[in-house]
């Protein structure tokens, strides 16, 4: 009987010593990280530094027809003699299909036994044509990057303690937090780079062909040798056809070059500003132990399970520009987001009581918190608020 009062007289004693504790001040954490992995709207939209393939052809000298049918009674001039209707009179009156206005160069002109006097003419055609191969390497898109973040903030705890000796307590306790300042910047990150190069090409075609033009001479045996020529139209002479009886082509030769007049290149860079800027409020809810083995001093170690909200602004803007500075593209994108992480606390710290209520705490520890991603345009911001945590703060009793 005496050892059941006992007990209930250290319950009702423990009971009546029990109390409420707010404490507030100051929050550090640290070595949290966002990491980027990024891609680019320049390479999705298929943007290109120049325009790539061929621009221009070859040269082309297509063969070309003599241009005369023979028909015409005309004045016909060779590279080794000349032709020409008559104007002698008599010609005209009696066999106007004859002309004695004739001249050339070469004995072998004159075939006696086919009774033709031949005449040769060369024509020719030639173009130059310039041509531009455009050609276009490029990287594989994407960038990456990281930063440390920093936060600094406030918090507000209060808690229940239970004492179970009278230099030891246990409490249970929720503490709401919140950190500011967590803030990131990427800056000229290259995110695509495009390459072209062109080359220049000139290329000639020349096209030479020989004409031969065969006039009758009727066997005529006044044909006089060469070389021979009447220079007066209305003139007495021996007498041809002023019409040839053939024209045949009977030569052709071809010349072609084609070579390299020119190269260049130009270059375009994709290049990215990011900027993530965030702040996190925390809920933990746990368990303090308080043991105090000197006063004034105490020695305390708390822990619990948290809830994180996450609250992060992302924006990004892409420019893709020329070697010379003309901009091709640009894009803006903007996002905010919320998310909800789950995490644990742990940390150990000392209290100075300055009064049976009134006291100062400073502890350190670390907090763990999911790690999640966000989006922005082609980019994943990947962040992680795991760090170091730092309290500072003046706590008051009631009750105890």
């Amino acid at each position: 009987m005496k050892r059941v009062l006992m007990v209930t007289f250290l319950g009702l004693t423990a009971a009546c010593q029990a109390g409420w504790y707010f404490e507030a001040g100051p929050l550090y954490r640290g070595g949290m990280n966002v990491d980027v992995s990024g891609g680019s709207h320049a390479a999705q939209a298929g943007m290109q530094v120049a325009q790539p393939g061929t621009r221009g052809g070859m040269a082309n000298a297509a063969p070309q027809t003599a241009g005369d049918d023979g028909s015409a009674q005309v004045l016909r001039t060779f590279d080794n003699g000349y032709v020409g209707p008559s104007g002698w009179a008599w010609a005209r009156d009696n066999d106007p299909a004859l002309s004695q206005y004739f001249g050339y160069n070469d004995a072998a002109q004159y075939n006696a036994s086919a009774k033709t006097l031949s005449f040769t003419r060369e024509t020719d055609a030639s173009s130059t044509v310039r041509r531009t191969v455009t050609t276009i390497e490029s990287t594989r898109p994407g960038w990456s990057g990281g930063k440390d973040l920093d936060g600094l903030g406030a918090q507000l705890t209060w808690g229940y303690a239970f004492p179970v000796r009278p230099s030891l307590e246990v409490s249970v306790q929720a503490q709401l937090g919140w950190l500011d300042g967590m803030e990131a910047s990427f800056r000229d990150c290259e995110a695509w780079r495009q390459q072209s190069s062109w080359t220049a090409y000139q290329s000639t075609m020349s096209r030479i062909q020989n004409w031969t033009y065969t006039y009758d001479t009727f066997g005529n045996p006044a044909i006089p040798g060469a070389p021979y020529a009447m220079t007066d139209p209305s003139g007495m002479g021996p007498m041809i056809a002023d019409r040839p009886m053939s024209i045949v082509q009977t030569g052709e030769s071809l010349l072609q070059s084609d070579g390299v007049v020119g190269r260049g290149g130009d270059r375009a860079t994709s290049r990215v500003d990011l900027d993530a800027d965030m702040q996190a409020v925390s809920l933990m809810l746990g368990s303090r132990v308080r043991w105090t083995p000197v006063s004034p001093l105490s020695v305390m170690v708390q822990a619990g399970g948290t809830f994180n909200l996450l609250d992060a602004d992302l924006s990004r803007q892409e420019t893709f520009v020329k070697s010379d500075g003309t901009v091709l593209g640009c894009w803006t994108d903007s996002h905010s987001e919320q998310k909800w992480l789950p995490g644990a606390s742990l940390a150990a710290g000392l209290q100075w009581n300055a009064t049976s209520r009134l006291y100062i705490q400073a502890d350190a520890g670390y907090d763990w918190v999911k790690r999640t991603g966000l989006s922005i345009g082609p980019d994943t911001v990947k962040v992680d608020l795991s760090g170091v945590r730092a309290e500072l703060a003046i706590g008051w009793r009631i009750g105890l």
